[in-house]
């Protein structure tokens, strides 16, 4: 399924019976909205608070797993989404706090969306990120997909026939995430298989262009550069980007004997802000920490 959506549902985000969902997302960066075809859905702290749908336009609210310790949440709808969403935060802050976290990847990566489409240093980034557990049904998930439009003034003009790349970023947090059916070397060989398809690969990318002006066009993405993406490089790059791993853990370096080369990015110097200058390969990662 694709992910952009429909140009009324768009409309309608930016100008129609939706704009008020919209403003509210715009007005906190502690929401992301992310685009799924036929719905959208809104996250805070990697958790789904909200899911529109395109199909009457139906709102969906937070998963009653999260609605713990007496508390209660209203039915959401487009007059009361501002009152909404306070009381939706809280019961997912709570949750998490006492009863179980399991969003750490999946908050970091909303941090990553943060830091590089609508931050105060969004500008000086050299990766947009376009979206997030993107699904591919015969193969997984990505955690983040990208598009490395470089921030030097000749790179953002589009000149000397520089091409923005599509870069796939798979997030893995602490030691038990790196190994195991859904380690580093299971997700390496997916993408794999992935990218032997050619007509799947320029279907993903098309997709992922049109997903990225749409963010752009809602405001989602502070990218105010008047030039639009046409064309991109043909390879898809594959990043790994690893959080709150324990050094002396010998869990990565067993992961890596099976991996015959891969990348990894490191954080600029502390934080979420992706630089492709931080990107190195595996000989240099496994240089610099073993």
């Amino acid at each position: 399924m694709t992910r952009h959506i429909r140009q009324n549902f768009l409309d309608d985000l930016k100008n129609g019976e939706l704009k008020l969902l919209l403003e509210c997302v715009q007005n906190d960066d502690t929401l992301d909205l992310e685009l799924r075809g036929d719905s959208v859905v809104i996250y805070y702290r990697g958790g789904k608070l909200l899911t529109v749908k395109e199909k009457g336009y139906e709102l969906e609210k937070l998963d009653k797993n999260y609605i713990t310790g007496g508390a209660s949440i209203f039915d959401p709808t487009i007059k009361n989404i501002a009152e909404y969403f306070p009381k939706a935060k809280y019961i997912v802050d709570f949750y998490i706090r006492n009863v179980r976290n399991h969003l750490w990847e999946k908050e970091i990566q909303q941090r990553v969306v943060q830091e590089n489409n609508y931050s105060s240093h969004s500008k000086s980034t050299d990766y947009y990120i376009i979206d997030t557990e993107y699904q591919e049904n015969e193969i997984g998930r990505f955690d983040i997909v990208a598009l490395r439009w470089d921030s030097d003034r000749t790179s953002r003009k589009l000149q000397k026939e520089y091409k923005p790349q599509i870069t796939v970023f798979e997030v893995k947090q602490g030691c038990k995430s790196v190994s195991g059916e859904s380690g580093m070397s299971a997700h390496l060989e997916d993408f794999k298989r992935f990218i032997s398809d050619t007509a799947k690969v320029n279907a993903f990318k098309q997709d992922m262009i049109n997903v990225f002006r749409q963010k752009r066009e809602l405001g989602l993405i502070d990218c105010q550069n008047p030039h639009d993406i046409s064309v991109i490089e043909d390879d898809i790059e594959f990043v790994f980007l690893l959080a709150n791993y324990d050094p002396d853990s010998s869990s990565l370096k067993n992961e890596l004997e099976k991996i015959s080369d891969c990348k990894f990015i490191y954080a600029n110097p502390m934080g979420y802000v992706l630089n492709a200058r931080n990107v190195i390969d595996k000989a240099e990662f496994v240089k610099r920490n073993f």
